[in-house]
């Protein structure tokens, strides 16, 4: 079982970006690989747990998320089901962290070799979107769409800035620069986006006047989904690759859905539950009642002869779709229809049904 990502930083569950960047900063020098050769592999394991713990926690999003659903809230987010270094965006920050005392040696093999931190951080950020729904849009399945403002490739430059690309004079086109640094612990080995071409290996003689040089463009675009089968409150999907644009990749689109409350329907998990007034007669002699259907058609459920109000009566799968298959129980309680008419004849009624009730009596306790 994966550990609590607060606990791992050793920070409260409120704690500020602040207090997480300083608690990061501790915990990092202290279990870096680099530390700790006689323990590396551990220590790389510990790292990455506590950059991952990271990673989240300083994303308002992702944070939200698994504040709300635990890791199972957070893991649709990485790119693989599963933290990697793929998905950690805050590579500055460790090179802020541990540039001065390892010589940025963390960028090296550690972290992929060749791969720049500039184009890791560049990718494009994610948005989260909270789509209402009703149980029936739910119950049928319908599309929905919404309007997101999103960072787009500029089209009059490709997304690259500008025109005329030449390799950049100061990395030669590796996109990055390496250094090499002393300290107590020896020599290190540092390498780094170049910060001429921000880890791209090229810059653009013409700066692009469309997007003057961003190389991305904001436009509003319709966005349609189908509402999930048995989709609840606070669950949500993941749209990969339909978020911002960044020269590191696209990123996603997280859709929470919201659930409607409805007009007669209370539903807990896959059961729905709901209130129909029952006439008397019913309750006594047995009967249907006609349910009004979440897809528009009616539902029968059985009143069994003999019923009382307040009573529930189950009609097994008859609730809400289920994502795998089937169904949840509807759950009707039968309240007493009043009478509405207070004639003569009604009175008549009345006094006739006096001789089969017979007198009132105590209920045992218990009953």
């Amino acid at each position: 079982m994966k550990k609590d990502y607060y606990e791992i930083l050793g920070v409260q569950k409120n704690a500020s970006s602040d207090d997480i960047k300083k608690a990061y900063r501790s915990k990092a020098k202290t279990c870096h690989p680099d530390l700790n050769p006689d323990n590396k592999k551990e220590s790389e394991e510990k790292f990455k747990e506590l950059s991952e713990a990271y990673e989240v926690l300083m994303d308002p999003q992702k944070r939200q998320l698994y504040d709300h659903h635990g890791h199972e809230g957070v893991s649709q987010t990485f790119r693989g089901g599963g933290f990697s270094w793929d998905d950690f965006h805050h590579f500055e920050d460790l090179q802020d962290i541990l540039g001065n005392l390892f010589g940025g040696s963390i960028f090296g093999d550690f972290f992929g070799g060749a791969r720049s931190t500039g184009q890791r951080s560049r990718r494009g950020g994610d948005l989260h979107v909270i789509l209402s729904v009703t149980l029936e849009d739910i119950v049928n399945r319908v599309t929905k769409k919404f309007k997101i403002n999103r960072y787009e490739a500029c089209s009059a430059c490709s997304g690259q800035g500008g025109h005329d690309l030449v390799n950049c004079p100061q990395c030669g086109g590796r996109g990055q620069v390496r250094t090499q640094s002393r300290s107590i612990f020896g020599t290190f080995a540092s390498i780094s986006a170049c910060p001429q071409c921000g880890g791209r290996g090229q810059i653009v003689k013409n700066v692009c006047t469309s997007c003057q040089g961003q190389g991305r463009i904001k436009k509003q675009r319709t966005i349609e989904i189908k509402v999930p089968q048995g989709v609840a409150q606070g669950q949500y999907i993941v749209l990969r690759g339909e978020g911002h644009f960044g020269p590191g990749g696209k990123g996603s689109i997280i859709v929470e859905f919201e659930e409607k409350p409805h007009q007669y329907f209370e539903r807990r998990g896959y059961d729905l539950y709901i209130r129909m007034e029952t006439p008397y007669s019913m309750l006594i002699n047995g009967g249907v009642l006609h349910i009004p259907g979440l897809n528009g058609s009616k539902e029968k459920v059985k009143v069994p002869k003999g019923s009382t109000a307040p009573q529930i009566v189950r009609a097994r799968g008859k609730g809400m779709p289920r994502p795998d298959s089937g169904r949840g129980d509807l759950y009707v309680e039968l309240d007493l229809k009043p009478l509405a008419k207070k004639d003569k004849e009604l009175k008549d009624v009345l006094e006739q049904l006096k001789k089969y009730e017979g007198p009132s009596a105590p209920l045992t306790r218990g009953r």
